[in-house]
């Protein structure tokens, strides 16, 4: 509202462009456009009115602000701008509150995740002093899933709220290429999975098999998600340039579009061509204008451009829109980078813990199978004394691990660890729910290479 008032149009207009706006506000200036225009009511009673109903604190006292403002003739852009500053600085302070609350959940992640991974670990070792029951191991790895499951949960309320991009299906050609993969990969990994065990092939294979049908996905969604970050930096930089060429040369917006330097802007130069293609070709120019928005899959750049345009075909002055297009794609471009710091270390720390307690669990049960191997060995052996024979059948018959439902119970582990610590790393970075693909792809691969590479180690060892 603050850009588009910056156009000089009547406070009229600038309700309803608000009222169009694809946000939850929308609705609420919508209501105030019908009471003034279908009921007859001034702006600020109609202002008030809609305000004194409005549940949320925060649009409740900026529509009284907005009211008392407009009764006492204030002008409405100033009024805007300076409401957009205030709104922007505290956006800005409950974000980073969020990142800190992010943090120390994400370390608290991390704890359990390691505590849980050693109680289970310290459960099967002690199969081999008394067996546990069934019941009681499946209970203990149920209740270690559920526990991981709420705190990525808790996690991913705690992070920031916010959609980074338009819908994959009508964003950029990376986001397009990942859904289609999307589509086309969830049947295959169900259907090969499927085919894997029914012909009983080993673990470890099948794991294997997974991180590499999963890969082409998840390489991809993380290259969208790369993509649409680097255009978020880039933006506030063209709206500034462009908006600054076209008032010093006097000339619109297409034509200033034809003298910049795309070489500043190397993420968004195909997007920008295209645009420039398309209005030469005497494409409507609001047409052309929303399709380099959703092209470039960024919701933030979505949103600043039909800002940016609606301000200037309105007749303001192309500088001044872009500033303030500008300053707001730029604060949430370095929010955001700051969010992707946080969560960079934490998913690769998250991966690294993943390797090493899948491998120590394959190696835990390795170790319980020559265990038993050992106990069996030691029970026919002829010259043994008679006290240590007897020691060895005790424990065999009391104590011997139940290897069959400790390697079915340790797979389930290891599954729903990949899971959740996938969905922990994706709540932690606001990326889309399919680049947990790319996450899961890892994991499962060296979950598949430890399955395949342990047991051989253990053996050489014993």
């Amino acid at each position: 509202m603050s850009v588009i008032a910056s156009a000089g149009i009547p406070g009229r207009k600038v309700f309803d462009l608000a009222r169009k706006v694809e946000a939850a506000p929308a609705k609420l200036f919508d209501a105030i456009h019908k009471l003034a225009e279908n009921m007859r009511y001034s702006y600020p009673d109609a202002c008030r009115m809609v305000g004194e109903r409005v549940r949320s604190e925060d649009m409740r006292t900026l529509l009284l602000r907005l009211a008392d403002a407009l009764r006492s003739g204030e002008p409405l852009p100033s009024f805007l701008v300076r409401e957009a500053r205030v709104h922007g600085e505290r956006y800005e302070n409950e974000y980073e509150r969020n990142l800190e609350a992010l943090k120390k959940w994400n370390d608290g992640y991390t704890a359990v995740t390691v505590s849980v991974s050693l109680i289970i670990i310290n459960n099967m070792v002690s199969t081999m002093i008394y067996d546990l029951g069934q019941v009681v191991m499946a209970a203990m790895a149920f209740g270690a899933i559920v526990i991981g499951f709420i705190v990525a949960w808790v996690l991913s309320r705690a992070a920031p709220q916010e959609v980074m991009s338009v819908p994959w299906a009508q964003g950029s050609k990376e986001q397009r290429l990942a859904f289609k993969l999307l589509k086309i990969s969830l049947p295959i990994v169900l259907l090969v999975t499927l085919a894997m065990v029914l012909l009983k092939v080993s673990f470890g294979w099948i794991f294997v098999t997974l991180g590499v049908l999963l890969l082409p996905l998840g390489i991809a969604s993380y290259r969208a998600e790369s993509h649409v970050a680097k255009k978020d930096e880039e933006i506030g930089a063209f709206f500034r340039s462009l908006g600054g060429t076209a008032t010093s040369r006097g000339t619109t917006l297409g034509q200033a579009l034809e003298s910049i330097e795309m070489a500043s802007f190397p993420n968004l130069r195909p997007h920008i061509r295209k645009l420039l293609l398309r209005l030469r070709a005497n494409a409507k120019p609001e047409v052309c204008w929303q399709l380099f928005g959703l092209e470039t899959g960024s919701l933030l750049i979505d949103q600043a451009v039909d800002m940016f345009f609606d301000a200037t075909s309105l007749g303001g002055d192309p500088e001044q829109s872009g500033l303030l297009s500008s300053m707001f794609t730029e604060k949430v471009a370095m929010l955001r980078a700051k969010r992707r710091g946080v969560a960079g270390t934490f998913s690769w720390l998250i991966l690294a813990m993943h390797t090493v307690l899948s491998a120590l669990m394959v190696f835990v049960l390795q170790i319980l199978k020559k265990f038993i191997q050992l106990i069996q060995a030691s029970g026919t052996m002829e010259y043994q004394e008679e006290a240590m024979r007897q020691l060895a059948v005790r424990m065999l018959t009391f104590t011997t691990p139940q290897t069959a439902f400790l390697e079915k119970m340790a797979l389930a582990l290891i599954v729903m660890m990949a899971l959740t610590n996938a969905f922990a790393i994706v709540a932690s970075e606001g990326a889309h729910i399919a680049k947990m693909s790319f996450y899961l792809a890892i994991m499962y691969f060296v979950s598949g290479i430890s399955f395949l590479i342990v047991p051989s180690i253990v053996n050489a060892i014993l």
